[in-house]
């Protein structure tokens, strides 16, 4: 693969996938083209007029005569052997030249050590005779003094065998074969069409702004680790589950101009240095006859004393070079990684005042957001690259799975694919629909005394979530048996705020009555007494919003919790007839009004019931349908499709865009048959060993995180204990539940869900009645540990406090968070901080509620617990005093997945040295001037590398329980004395302000001292002043 001439300058080029087609309207001019194999995602500037330089691959690029050529700058280990004929120290690939230092010395002449031995490399060969130059005085080798017999030794001719890596040299990366979709617009027709699917992959209507969110984040159980769902589909949520979810909050869950650089450690070739003694007049003993006596004890003190320290000298640097942590990683996976780390990084940012610019200063220059998305993160990278993969899996030709329900899955699949037939039947399936249900005032009659009927339908059949949601999960205090749970629900904007704070959304406001009264006209209502009517049903979701409870008040479980039966429910709440809807949402189960049931908020439920008796009938039917409509809407026809894409430009800031259509059907895929379909992705992508390798990880972390709790002074022992007890006890899962393997185990999971390949709307519908089955079902068994509530190929991960359970799903087990071949300072710092996040999430200030079984209870020390608190409230304020767009985070909102980032780096960290100890310094990366525990720091930072709207900002500030990417690297950071010691970061810099918040179960940090390399610098330092005395 050769780059002839079509790249763009770096802060604008798109990433280069291979082939030689052009990438941009700005080609190097003919002289100066750089042909070189490039690197995919490799940028190289657009234009060198004359003679210079510039970057290419992270490494000098110099115009040679009429042509670019590369000049790489090649770290070597501390000492070559002899080049003794035979296989030659360095192996070149064509068309490079290389200046290689040779520390030992070649056979020819015995030249002094430090040498440079030249091979010189023309346009299509190596260069071979009196390619070496053996002393200061540029003698030549001859011929024949090559032990082999005047032949060149092998390794300096122009090629080299096929996948081997060049010692010495940067090796050629090679493009992926699947690489994942770009952010550019839609690829045209064809593109390998899916069977039965009757256009190509690719073409066919596109679906215009469908971005919106973050990444692709799942709704359920717990606390995640961060990104979400784009736009609409994260407002849908309920849509794609195998029955309601539990609130997000129970789940915890996780975004030059230079020539080449000086060889080897930084010395210089003998060709430009002069090595030797100063000259004078006459010999040295009639020089010295010549001085007084004091002169000489002092010029012999002085040269004793350099030669003292020129002993030191040489043993510091004999243990230098011994020591492997100051040798380079040169394979193809370390150079392909360090060039994209040198990409993302910002080196005109001092890391001490903004470290997270530093990180990711270069990758928001080289990715500017996408039309139709409103963010772009690493994670939405992965997601899109799964996205393919997965595309690839279902639309084979050949595809002929034992598994029913991956057959099922292709057929969901292609049913959304089949444009034409959604466009025929336009509107027509949801309005059949609402006339099933009884009718809706705002298009047509309906019936005025059937509001419990409508609710049961609404709510129990089709799973829309109006005024409340029901589900049954995990009882929080007995957590061996499943419990029915209602919550709060009913709003269709992403938060409370967008109601209660008109003047700051009334854009949003705007648009969204737009968006409803659009959406009633297209399925025939008038427009003006639609407008009239959905401005009544808008009212009442802002009546609604005003008494929610407030996100970061349902932080505390326990003080949400209120265990009741249903003859209580009924009286708390008395405007629904809760038996009568229960046993229809639950059928086949018989219930009795002494049924237990789990309230979250028993104050909004009463709220409810009044707001209920209190409003007309005809506003509640409006209400009730209009969620049914916003619910299945994203399933008919271009048209509905069109009015949500002008509400997410509103509310997301989104930008129109072509997306195609296939990677709308494997989102919707995915969350109705994403276990099928992960079943799929892990038997395509997934290496068994990395669940091994993923273990043994978590098993380190655990075991550093333990060891920090020995050291909190502030803990009491039975605390301590206790901590610990639990520490061991948490479950991990990864990669995929073992079941999806099994054909028949996976079978009986989606059996009794038909699908059809003719009817996507239809095929939805089935999904919301088979869901709610599955639901009822699981109410008199027991809870299945091993159940996840994300799938395979989720890139996320999450704790689930009634479980004491941490997953880590396939999708996230790769690069830049985990790669096998990668360095244990990048894998440490990627996905060993996800894993010592999901851990410490068992001790923020949600999850300590939970004991080591799950259960919610008071199992902490008074005292401890005082203590906890005081430390936590360091953070939230902390967080509190950070900004996005002059509006400020919310540092109670955020404070458990602060305290989780905060934690899960401490013990990543302490997990990565407890490795050094073991198993010794790891090699360098090339080119970054990093050391491995700087590394570290980067690795975790790029991780949360992002762009984003303004619009999209301040929905996360509002909705989302994480801190903005920028302040979960900035903020964890600045409390990290690690952090500060390694990058040397003043008191007083923004990333070292001198008070740092404890994250509650972190210890504080202990100084590693002054580095060997640093003592060895000071005594060269030293030697050298001395030499210059002398």
């Amino acid at each position: 693969m050769s780059l002839s001439a079509c790249l763009r300058p770096p802060e604008r080029a798109p990433a280069y996938r291979g082939g030689s087609a052009c990438c941009g309207p700005a080609p190097l001019p003919p002289r100066c083209r750089c042909r070189y194999p490039v690197p995919c995602g490799v940028s190289v500037p657009p234009r060198l007029p004359k003679p210079g330089a510039g970057t290419c691959v992270g490494v000098p690029v110099r115009v040679v005569q009429a042509r670019a050529l590369l000049a790489v700058p090649v770290p070597v280990p501390a000492c070559l052997p002899r080049w003794r004929g035979g296989k030659a120290p360095v192996r070149l690939p064509v068309r490079v030249p290389v200046q290689v230092p040779v520390r030992c010395g070649c056979r020819c002449g015995a030249p002094p050590a430090g040498t440079a031995v030249t091979l010189a490399a023309g346009p299509d060969r190596v260069e071979r005779s009196g390619a070496v130059r053996c002393d200061r005085a540029g003698h030549r080798c001859p011929r024949s003094s090559h032990p082999s017999g005047g032949r060149p030794p092998p390794g300096a001719r122009g090629s080299r065998p096929a996948g081997t890596s060049p010692r010495g040299s940067i090796p050629l990366a090679r493009p992926p074969s699947l690489p994942g979709p770009g952010p550019g617009p839609c690829p045209g027709p064809g593109g390998g069409a899916a069977p039965g699917a009757g256009h190509g992959g690719g073409g066919g209507r596109r679906r215009c702004g469908g971005g919106g969110g973050g990444g692709p984040a799942r709704p359920g159980r717990g606390a995640e680790l961060g990104g979400r769902r784009p736009g609409m589909a994260r407002m849908n949520v309920a849509l794609q589950e195998l029955g309601h979810a539990m609130p997000d909050y129970k789940r915890a869950t996780l975004q030059d101009d230079e020539g080449p650089e000086p060889a080897g450690d930084g010395s210089v070739s003998p060709d430009s240095v002069e090595v030797g003694f100063r000259k004078g007049p006459g010999p040295l003993l009639s020089r010295l006859a010549s001085r007084s006596q004091l002169e000489l004890v002092l010029c012999a003190v002085a040269v004793s004393l350099a030669l003292l320290l020129g002993v030191a000298v040489v043993t510091l640097a004999i243990q230098y070079r011994r020591d492997p942590s100051h040798s380079m990683c040169l394979t193809d996976a370390c150079v392909r990684v360090a060039s994209k780390i040198l990409e993302a990084l910002d080196a005109e940012t001092d890391p001490c005042q903004d470290f997270y610019q530093y990180s990711c200063g270069g990758w928001i220059k080289r990715n500017p957001l996408p039309n139709g998305r409103s963010k772009w993160s690493t994670f939405n990278s992965i997601w899109d690259q799964n996205q393919a993969i997965m595309k690839h899996l279902l639309e084979n030709t050949t595809f002929n799975s034992s598994s029913e329900a991956e057959r099922k899955t292709q057929r969901y699949y292609l049913s959304c694919l089949k444009e034409q037939r959604i466009e025929e039947l336009g509107s027509q399936p949801l309005m059949e629909l609402i006339d099933k249900i009884g009718g809706w005032n705002v298009t047509g009659s309906w019936n005025q005394s059937s509001f419990m009927e409508v609710l049961k339908m609404v709510s129990g059949t089709y799973r829309a979530t109006p005024f409340f949601t029901v589900y049954v999960g995990a009882d929080s205090k007995s957590s061996n048996s499943n419990i029915i749970q209602v919550d709060q629900s009913g709003l269709f904007l992403p938060s409370r705020d967008y109601y209660l704070n008109k003047t700051a959304n009334e854009r949003v406001l705007a648009a969204y009555l737009d968006y409803m009264v659009e959406l009633g006209t297209l399925l025939g209502g008038a427009p003006e007494p639609t407008r009239l009517q959905m401005q009544q049903v808008l009212d009442f979701e802002t009546q609604l919003a005003n008494i929610t409870v407030p996100q970061a008040e349902q932080r505390d479980d326990e003080k949400i919790y209120h265990k009741m039966s249903i003859a209580e429910l009924q009286a708390l709440a008395p405007a629904i007839d809760w038996l009568d809807y229960l046993s229809y949402a639950l059928a086949p189960l018989e219930l009795a009004d002494t049924e237990p049931v789990v309230v979250y908020g028993d104050t909004y439920l009463q709220q409810v019931s009044d707001l209920i008796n209190g409003t007309d009938r005809s506003v509640l039917n409006n209400y009730l349908i209009w969620n049914l409509v916003q619910k299945t809407a994203s399933s008919l026809d271009q048209r509905f499709e069109t009015a949500q894409e002008r509400l997410l430009e509103t509310l997301y800031g989104t930008r129109k865009s072509c997306t195609p259509r296939w990677q709308t059907c494997i989102s919707n895929t995915d969350d109705t048959l994403g276990f099928a379909l992960g079943s799929l992705f892990v038997k395509a992508t997934f290496d068994r060993d990395s669940k091994a390798i993923a273990e043994e990880m978590i098993s380190e972390i655990r075991a550093a995180f333990e060891v920090s709790l020995d050291q909190l002074d502030w803990m009491d022992e039975k605390t301590r204990q206790a901590a610990k007890e639990k520490a061991d006890a948490i479950y991990d899962m990864i990669g995929f539940p073992d079941f999806i393997l099994d054909n028949k185990e996976l079978d009986d999971v989606y059996d009794g869900y038909e699908v059809s390949e003719d009817s996507f709307f239809q095929n939805m519908l089935n999904f919301y009645n088979f869901s709610a089955k599955v639901m009822a079902d699981q109410l008199r068994k027991p809870p299945n540990r091993d159940q996840w509530s994300m799938t395979p190929q989720t890139v996320n991960a999450y704790y689930l406090p009634t479980k004491n359970g941490i997953v880590f799903p396939a999708g996230i087990l790769q690069a830049p968070f985990y790669a096998r071949n990668h360095p244990k300072a990048l894998n440490f710092g990627g996905i060993g901080v996800v894993m010592g996040h999901e851990l410490t999430h068992a001790f923020d200030d949600q999850g300590r509620e939970y004991d080591k079984e799950g259960n919610l209870r008071p199992w902490w020390q008074n005292s401890s617990l005082e203590a906890f608190k005081n430390r936590t409230a360091c953070m939230t304020e902390q967080y509190g005093r950070y900004t996005v767009h002059r509006e400020k985070v919310n540092g109670r909102q955020t404070l458990g997945e602060n305290i989780a980032d905060n934690g899960g780096l401490k013990a990543a960290y302490n997990a990565y040295k407890s490795w050094l100890q073991k198993n010794g310094e790891e090699k360098r990366l090339p080119a970054l001037g990093l050391t491995n525990h700087q590394l570290f720091f980067v690795g975790f930072a790029q991780v949360w590398c992002s762009v984003r709207t303004p619009e999209s900002s301040h929905e996360g500030l509002v909705t989302d329980p994480h801190s903005p990417d920028k302040y979960r690297v900035i903020g964890t950071l600045s409390n990290s004395r690690d952090f500060v010691e390694h990058f040397g970061c003043p008191l007083g810099s923004p990333m070292n302000p001198g008070k740092h918040c404890e994250s509650g179960l972190a210890s504080p940090s202990t100084s590693a001292g002054t580095s060997g390399r640093q003592r060895g610098l000071w005594c060269l330092q030293l030697w050298v002043a001395v030499a210059e005395f002398i």
